[in-house]
């Protein structure tokens, strides 16, 4: 008898819910539990015995906790590994949802999960690889707390996902009760009398064809949750490559105000169902906007995503730390090299008629005839002759070559231009006042940049094309340029009026580049942030930092982000 109820006691609609009729346990002793986080508002635990009867106590279902006005945070495991299962239930994670339509498990791996997760007390919801009746079947009875039915774009499919869930005559779920994990395997009585009503159903709605019904799908009678599907839905609108793209997000924002409007017309007049709204956290749409929007259920992270992001954050620290090390070790011969090019160019600069205070651009000075490169203007910034020099503009495109690369890079260590990710440069710009200078398009500012960021784009697109613009524009391909682009020469300018020599500045762009060596590129990559901040050090800046990943991080990682001019 005693391990009888020991096995049972561990089952989800045991802990989650009311307490089936079983036997008493044995006045012996019970075994030692993993140690538990107590919830919100749990009393201590003061001995043992309480503990044990904590355990077996009925712990609130989802449907109850939204109903209470909870919002809930939970989490997707795609991994199917019941330690990670575990792991999170431990974090105090409110949901895990084991997904079968994206994960590689089946049914047995998910309901070893279903096990792990049971015994920390955290509801499991799985999520069915397609809509339909057999799928249904064998998720509900391994036991879980709700299901989730991907691609729902009627109300016609979501009352077949409800009926999939409700036993004859209310539906048509098969019958096999006596025997499955969710009913305890036959010895929980109350199972037939209360599954239904405890069993929470989600509807995920995720293209533009369930968006245009999603207010119908939300008063279908048995659907707790409309969960919002922003990645298919991109897809589905043509946008596959640009979740976060405009068009989409707006379409997001009417669905979502029409299930959150529908359910306060509900909850007001009493009638009718009142489906709560879930959604997914995107980078350009974070998990705390979500709450704050109202969402009632948000998903906010994914088991292999965040160890995906640990292990290369992990290698990323230790390359770093190796290359500090490296550069260290050199700096004796790369003094010495410093003033052999010191000499070379100072006398360089003493023969030439050009005047100190020039203006020189990497591609050509059409004006006075002179014709300049990126490295040669570095090194003639290294010396006293030419402290005046001014330098306007530079190339996008990665270097001719690669020692021109290699020069532009040492002269940004040099001046100690060090690469930030974008928890540090969030963390610069609120406690040190750092100012984030986004070298982007103005369109691209407009579109997505973090709050304060100021834009000064370092090209722009050539707007005229006189004889004069294919001129240059030919002159400007020598150099690498993109087509249809020009540099900005008043890059500078614009950065000195809205900023000044004095600022903490990190200078971020799309995609950022790197400064230091990976597999593919030993000698780190080039980038506009690059580019832009090589331009202020030898303009006279001191504290410039890079943003190593880029703006597609800071978006991916879920930072704050705002749209348009501020």
């Amino acid at each position: 008898m005693a391990a009888s109820a020991s096995a049972t006691a561990s089952l989800s609609h045991i802990l989650l819910a009311r307490k089936p009729n079983l036997a008493p346990l044995p006045s012996r002793r019970a075994p030692a539990l993993l140690p538990l986080p107590r919830r919100r508002g749990q009393r201590p635990i003061s001995s043992a015995a309480a503990a044990a009867s904590d355990l077996l106590s009925a712990a609130p279902s989802l449907k109850s906790r939204l109903a209470a006005g909870e919002s809930l945070y939970g989490l997707f495991l795609l991994s199917f590994s019941p330690t990670l299962a575990e792991l999170a239930a431990l974090a105090g994670y409110d949901y895990v949802v084991v997904d079968m339509e994206h994960g590689p498990g089946g049914v047995p791996e998910a309901l070893a999960c279903l096990r792990a997760l049971d015994a920390a007390r955290t509801p499991a919801v799985i999520r069915l690889p397609e809509a339909g009746s057999v799928w249904a079947k064998k998720a509900l009875d391994l036991g879980p707390a709700g299901l989730m039915v991907p691609a729902v774009e009627s109300p016609a499919a979501a009352a077949a996902a409800v009926s999939h869930c409700r036993y004859p005559p209310r539906g048509v779920r098969g019958a096999a009760h006596p025997i499955v994990r969710a009913s305890a395997y036959g010895l929980d009585d109350s199972y037939l009398s209360r599954c239904e009503d405890d069993t929470l159903i989600i509807c995920q709605v995720e293209t533009a064809a369930g968006i245009a019904e999603v207010d119908a799908i939300a008063a279908v009678d048995g659907v707790d949750v409309v969960q919002m599907g922003p990645l298919d839905l991109s897809a589905s609108m043509g946008y596959l490559w640009d979740p976060g793209n405009r068009k989409v997000r707006a379409r997001l924002r009417e669905a979502e105000k029409k299930v959150l409007d529908a359910r306060k017309k509900n909850v007001t007049a009493s009638d009718g169902n009142v489906a709560y709204l879930g959604g997914f956290a995107m980078p350009n749409d974070p998990a705390e906007q979500l709450k704050l929007r109202g969402y009632h259920m948000v998903s906010g992270a994914v088991d292999i995503g965040m160890f995906r992001k640990a292990a290369l954050e992990d290698v990323k620290r230790f390359k770093e730390a190796v290359m500090e090390i490296g550069e260290e070790e050199g700096e004796e011969d790369d003094e010495k090299k410093d003033k052999e090019d010191d000499g070379y160019w100072t006398s360089s600069v003493v023969n030439s008629n050009l005047p100190c205070s020039s203006r020189i651009s990497s591609c050509s000075d059409f004006t006075s005839g002179y014709s300049w490169r990126p490295i040669e203007a570095a090194k003639l910034c290294r010396t006293r002759a030419v402290r005046s020099l001014q330098i306007t503009c530079t190339a996008t495109k990665p270097a001719k070559s690669p020692e021109e690369w290699k020069i532009k890079r040492q002269v940004l260590v040099e001046k100690r231009v060090r690469s930030v990710d974008v928890k540090e440069a969030l963390r610069l710009q609120k406690e040190n006042n750092f100012a984030i200078l986004d070298v982007r398009p103005v369109a691209d500012f407009k579109e997505a940049h973090p709050p304060g960021a100021v834009n000064v784009q370092i090209y722009r697109l050539i707007k005229e094309w006189t004889a004069w613009d294919i001129a240059r524009r030919a002159a400007f391909a020598f150099f690498g340029i993109f087509s249809g682009t020009e540099e900005n020469p008043e890059f500078i300018q614009s950065v000195d009026e809205k900023l000044g020599k004095d600022a903490k500045i990190i200078v971020a762009c799309s995609t950022g580049g790197t400064l230091k060596p990976t597999q593919n590129f030993p000698d780190g990559k080039q980038s506009r942030s690059l580019i832009a901040a090589y331009l202020l050090v030898l303009n006279g800046y001191k504290n410039v930092f890079h943003l190593d990943g880029g703006l597609y991080t800071w978006f991916k990682e879920g930072l704050p982000a705002v749209e348009g001019e501020e």
